[in-house]
């Protein structure tokens, strides 16, 4: 029974491809606008995510005959999360590397003054630690892996609520 069942590939792939190009766009327009982030870029940035969510799991719910299990909802929305997050987390590294690297390099600066701030005294080995943490924090591995998992997540907890409310047994 299970082997009749579509292939959630082909979902991910194209849904996931969409995810990927609206997250390029708003880091493209936020770039563009010199801003770090606005909240209608985050409005309507999370409406159409959620609607790639949609319409990914209502394509495969129409490929499969109409049917719709959480499991498999839950399936094809988390292929959709992991296409998506992968090409944007690659493009992050990317931009973040090349094309805007004084973002990073502008975070670890604040960070190392917020630091600072708090704990004016702190010298030897524990400013050491702080410092190694703030690299690590400040990089572009870090900002990459952060933008997959997040991606993971939020693909989670959209595609259980969507396959929730697209269910349909037999």
């Amino acid at each position: 029974m299970e082997n009749d069942k579509p292939s959630v590939k082909q979902i991910a792939y194209n849904y996931g491809l969409y995810l990927a190009l609206i997250s390029i766009a708003v880091l493209i327009i936020l770039y563009a606008l010199n801003i770090e982030s606005h909240w209608i870029a985050s409005v309507i940035s999370t409406a159409a995510t959620i609607a790639i969510y949609y319409f990914g799991i209502n394509a495969y719910k129409k490929l499969n005959s109409n049917l719709l299990s959480i499991r498999d909802g839950l399936k094809a929305g988390m292929g959709i999360a992991l296409i998506g997050g992968i090409i944007s987390a690659f493009y992050a590294a990317i931009h973040y590397t090349y094309i805007m690297p004084e973002f990073l390099s502008g975070k670890k600066d604040e960070a190392i003054a917020e630091m600072m701030s708090q704990n004016p005294n702190m010298q030897g080995e524990q400013l050491d630690t702080a410092m190694n943490f703030i690299d690590i924090t400040a990089s572009t591995f870090f900002i990459s892996t952060m933008m997959l998992l997040g991606s993971l997540f939020f693909g989670f907890i959209v595609s259980l609520i969507i396959s929730a409310i697209l269910k349909k047994d037999r």
